[in-house]
């Protein structure tokens, strides 16, 4: 989790955009969690982990 978190911190362009949960969100994956991020101001922010089982995530 933790080397996925800092590769997204490298290469803040990865994953899928996720417009429908907010401007700028974006998401990846890794194992069976999805990792929802965003950058502002210059910094990475992770906005929520959650398990990819999940139907409806709420940010």
């Amino acid at each position: 989790m933790r080397e996925k978190c800092r590769l997204v911190g490298k290469h803040p362009d990865v994953g899928d955009t996720r417009p429908e949960l907010g401007e700028g969100i974006r998401s990846t994956y890794v194992c069976s969690y999805v990792i929802f991020f965003r950058r502002v101001e210059g910094f990475l922010e992770i906005v929520r982990v959650i398990r990819g089982d999940v139907d409806e995530p709420k940010i």
